[in-house]
C-alpha cells in the first residue's frame, strides 16, 4: 500500500485558470492544462498549501492521496486511519 500526501486538489469545475495559484507555488508543482490547473508535480510539492488562499475561486483543497516519492518533501502519513506519519517507527 502506497503511503498518502497532503497534496493540493484542484476542482476543474470551479478553476478559472487565473493563476494565481502557480505565482504562489514556490517549487513549481502546478500548471495550467487546457483551462484549469493540474498538480503536475506531485513529488515536489512540499505541503505547504500556499496555494490556496490566492485562489478567488477556491477551487483547491488539500486532501490525502496515495502517492510515492520522497517522504522527505511534505506531509505524509503511512495510512489515514492511524494518522502515523511515514517513516514513524510502526508505520
Amino acid at each position: 500500500m502506497s503511503p498518502f500526501k497532503w497534496l493540493p486538489v484542484v476542482d476543474p469545475d470551479e478553476c478559472n485558470g487565473c493563476g494565481a495559484c502557480l505565482d504562489a507555488c514556490t517549487p513549481d508543482c502546478l500548471e495550467i492544462d487546457d483551462t484549469a490547473v493540474v498538480l503536475a508535480r506531485p513529488d515536489a510539492c512540499g505541503s505547504d498549501e500556499h496555494c490556496i488562499a490566492p485562489c478567488p475561486v477556491e477551487a483547491i483543497r488539500m486532501a490525502w492521496i496515495p502517492c510515492a516519492g520522497d517522504p522527505a518533501v511534505g506531509r505524509w502519513l503511512a495510512d489515514r486511519e492511524s494518522g502515523v506519519p511515514a517513516g514513524a517507527p510502526g508505520a
